[in-house]
């Protein structure tokens, strides 16, 4: 079956993640069947990229750190980014819920630090 990938061009997101006083982008990225409907997602995810030496890098991909309860994947939205700390909203499938509708909700904090993406431990609910 094929598989798209779309970014979430109008959801990019930027912030002095390194520290360096340049920003960074955020970008969200959407893997789903050609042509799908919400249940034929199969992952998101946002990539993060510095621009600072002239050319596009990849310092990392954020994912959910929920568990995935079925189709589609976990939606995640940036809400802040600020030197060695990326603010990310983290909407989850609970059993039963509706392909349209997550009523699972969550705060995720990653860290940028010596050149590595880290996940915190999830926010309780």
């Amino acid at each position: 079956m094929p598989q798209d990938v779309a970014a979430y061009t109008e959801k990019i997101t930027y912030g002095d993640v390194t520290g360096d006083g340049n920003d960074e982008a955020a970008l969200p990225v959407l893997c789903a069947n050609h042509d799908s409907t919400a249940a034929g997602q199969r992952a998101m995810g946002i990539m993060l990229f510095d621009g600072t030496h002239g050319r596009m890098e990849l310092l990392g991909t954020l994912t959910s750190r929920q568990p995935r309860g079925g189709e589609p994947p976990n939606f995640l939205e940036i809400k802040q980014m600020s030197p060695g700390k990326i603010t990310v909203e983290d909407r989850y499938y609970r059993q039963g819920d509706a392909n349209c509708c997550p009523s699972g909700h969550t705060t995720q904090t990653w860290t940028y630090h010596s050149g590595r993406l880290t996940a915190d431990a999830p926010a309780a609910e």
